[in-house]
């Protein structure tokens, strides 16, 4: 069990519940298990390393790339055989007579695990298909049981047809303290990709290696990164490149590893500008050779603004490359605006006739904000559907229907990552907010000929 508690941190209660679930080798499987929870919560990886534990055959299908239920049955039966062998399978009942004669063929009872990953897949092809991957031990004498990885609960499949329930486990976000204990563990490959980028002297290497100085900057890290984004595999992306940045200043001998305050001052703009790209994987550092002959050149080529700059170049580059559909780009701009303007400024901001507004005391000290707490300083808000079809009518100068294919750009803007919340349209409970800068904005605002600064509450 410790061996499994070192391969999946973190996940001791899911852990146990499959092991419990799986039982022995001699005995009966259950008929399936459903397993859910947020992307990178550690689902598919707590599986496989219990049945590799267990040493269970195993038959894992990425319901993406088998796309048909033909190569999906016939996957599964290619899976079954020991050799490679060309199998054709076109229907369910193939599927079942194939199994059954797989199993008079074997003399133990051996367990077999189906692993449906990305089984929301499934829910765009025919329903008998997952009713009948829900009981299949019905129909074959096989001790087999299927399981089923996804995202979404299971409340979100539905069936015409009666299906037997599964077994559920749900996988929860990590917390902040399980987030830091994760990546704190995978400290030496922070290391070996910063000895790949620059040429580091052994004294200052041996200052690097230490652990109090990778947990210093992965608390400034995750007290800025861990509200708009709770994805392990992406905060482990982002962290990487950032912790490169946090010791620079100590590679060039600028700033010693034990003076915090100063390397905190350093880094807290770097990580700012970086929940911008945040999901958008286009800031890679510059592998650079630091050398004490040309210290100067060597200044230029850290210069934060010099860098900020490239960033912004290549941020507007990405944006303006993405072919989204023109009220996509419309509904996008109207979350950003969401996202980064209170809802009691909506009226004034976003209507023609809202009225004269006194400007009292309160207002011009409350307006004079220092930059730490300006709106788009703070992170984006979350906002209700109904809000972001209002603002997206006020912006647009023509006059559209609320149709489904306005509403499936939504969808599509999830999918795409370029806004946080639910894939499925709920007027009364679904809730959203923009995970892109104001630069992406901009540069998506500027193909549809829109002034994006004139509708944001910061700026105005």
């Amino acid at each position: 069990m410790k061996e499994l508690l070192n391969k999946v941190p973190c996940r001791e209660n899911q852990l146990n519940t499959l092991l419990d679930l799986f039982g022995e080798y001699d005995e009966p499987l259950p008929y399936s298990i459903f397993i859910s929870g947020s992307m990178a919560t550690g689902k598919t990886l707590c599986l496989t390393n219990v049945l590799d534990y267990l040493r269970y055959k195993q038959i894992t299908i990425d319901c993406i790339e088998c796309y048909s239920p033909k190569i999906i049955f016939e996957t599964i039966l290619a899976g079954l055989q020991d050799e490679d062998v060309e199998i054709k399978c076109e229907s369910l009942s193939d599927l079942t007579n194939c199994l059954n004669k797989f199993g008079d063929d074997k003399i133990t009872y051996e367990p077999i695990i189906i692993i449906f990953d990305r089984a929301e897949r499934l829910r765009t092809m025919d329903q008998t298909l997952m009713c009948t991957f829900l009981r299949l031990r019905e129909f074959c004498n096989l001790n087999i049981c299927t399981v089923f990885v996804t995202h979404l609960a299971y409340d979100n499949f539905y069936f015409k047809i009666g299906a037997l329930e599964p077994i559920q486990i749900f996988f929860p976000n990590y917390t902040r303290d399980e987030l830091f204990k994760i990546i704190i563990s995978n400290h030496k490959t922070f290391i070996d990709e910063m000895l790949r980028q620059h040429n580091i002297v052994e004294d200052i290497l041996i200052e690097l290696n230490e652990k109090q100085l990778f947990a210093n900057f992965l608390n400034a890290f995750l007290s800025v990164f861990y509200r708009p984004c709770r994805d392990l595999i992406e905060l482990q992306h982002m962290a990487q490149i950032n912790f490169i940045k946090y010791c620079e200043p100590i590679i060039r001998e600028e700033i010693k590893a034990s003076d915090v305050d100063r390397l905190w001052r350093h880094i807290t703009p770097v990580l700012k500008s970086s929940l911008a790209h945040l999901y958008l994987r286009i800031s890679e550092g510059k592998p650079v050779s630091p050398s004490k002959e040309n210290k100067t050149e060597l200044q230029k080529l850290y210069n934060f603004e010099n860098s900020l700059k490239e960033e912004l170049m290549s941020t507007k580059t990405f944006a303006q490359s993405f072919e989204l559909p023109y009220y996509a780009k419309f509904l996008l701009i109207a979350a950003y605006l969401a996202s980064y303007n209170p809802p009691k400024e909506d009226k004034r901001l976003f209507m023609k006739n809202h009225g004269k507004q006194r400007k009292r005391l309160q207002q011009v000290k409350a307006k004079a904000k220092i930059t730490e707490k300006l709106t788009t300083q703070l992170g984006p808000k979350v906002f209700t559907l109904d809000r972001l079809l209002a603002i997206f009518y006020a912006i647009l100068e023509e006059k559209i229907g609320l149709t489904s294919n306005l509403l499936a750009q939504i969808a599509t803007l999830v999918e795409l990552k370029l806004i946080a919340g639910s894939k499925e349209i709920d007027l009364d409970t679904a809730k959203y907010k923009c995970i892109v800068g104001y630069d992406f904005i901009n540069a998506v605002a500027q193909t549809v000929d829109f002034n994006v600064s004139k509708y944001l509450y910061d700026l105005i």
